[in-house]
């Protein structure tokens, strides 16, 4: 499976403080892989060096090229970032022309937009917000309309930066199911940078970091099984992890199962 997010040897240093030194990472295409780790353990720092949003010594490869300041701008159309707070990015009166802003700005044609702003919204469940006022929307509307800006311009790779964290647990869970449903029939590399762990049940691999530095990094099913390493930062592992954990070890299952309907089914059987 190809690369498509490289960093190499970052170093970042704040107030003399260093935040990464010789940092390394590597994430493969069309892999959904989310970033746990508490707070001030470099996250958010880590999506603005990747956007170009700080300046840092390393080498940053995504889509086979290297980040430059040169090529700055062409790197970030390659990657959509969906924050916390989405309504301070809205600029529009309705969906439609949120959705329609960014591609406005490229020139592309009406007509063009028209089609892939309703391709978008089909595709997402949400095109009955169409005209609506993104800023009177439910905490998870929003999310979904600033994921559809953001689709509208086909990026590689979609970085959530604690994006769900304060969505009630129906609409955050009806996200997420969006999520996989983009990474597994759209084939976009999503990176779910978040302190919530429970959100790291979803997806393929999981990397803790702490101060700075990767602590492990893994299949979710080989990382969550390492209990001591995340309660020695003071992070539990997600509900079902150690409940599969528990049960692993009285042999009544012998994987991780991070399904509460499958764990039922297997424990009925």
């Amino acid at each position: 499976m190809e690369d498509i997010l490289i960093i190499k040897d970052l170093t970042f240093k704040y107030n003399d403080n260093y935040i990464f030194d010789k940092f390394n990472l590597t994430i493969k295409k069309g892999t959904w892989t989310t970033i746990i780790g508490p707070n001030g353990s470099g996250k958010s720092t880590l999506i603005k060096i990747i956007m170009g949003l700080l300046k840092s010594d390393s080498y940053i490869f995504i889509d086979n090229m290297l980040k430059t300041s040169d090529n700055i701008k062409q790197i970030r159309t390659k990657i959509g970032v969906i924050f916390e707070h989405p309504d301070s990015t809205f600029v529009a009166e309705t969906v439609m022309d949120e959705m329609a802003f960014a591609l406005e700005n490229l020139e592309m044609d009406k007509k063009e937009i028209q089609k892939k702003v309703k391709e978008v919204a089909r595709f997402l469940n949400i095109a009955y917000l169409l005209e609506k006022n993104p800023f009177q929307l439910s905490g998870g509307q929003k999310q979904l309309v600033a994921l559809a800006s953001i689709l509208v311009l086909e990026p590689k790779i979609l970085i959530l930066d604690e994006a769900i964290n304060r969505i009630d647990y129906f609409e955050r869970n009806n996200i997420l199911e969006v999520l996989s449903k983009l990474n597994k029939e759209k084939g976009i590399t999503i990176i779910n940078i978040t302190h919530d762990i429970e959100e790291a049940v979803y997806g393929d691999d999981v990397i803790l970091i702490d101060k700075g530095k990767i602590i492990l990094n893994g299949s979710k099913e080989l990382v969550f099984r390492e209990e001591k390493v995340f309660n020695s930062i003071g992070i539990d592992i997600p509900f079902m992890a150690e409940l599969s954990l528990k049960l692993m070890y009285y042999n009544l299952v012998d994987e991780m199962i991070f399904d509460m309907d499958e764990m039922v089914n297997k424990l009925w059987i």
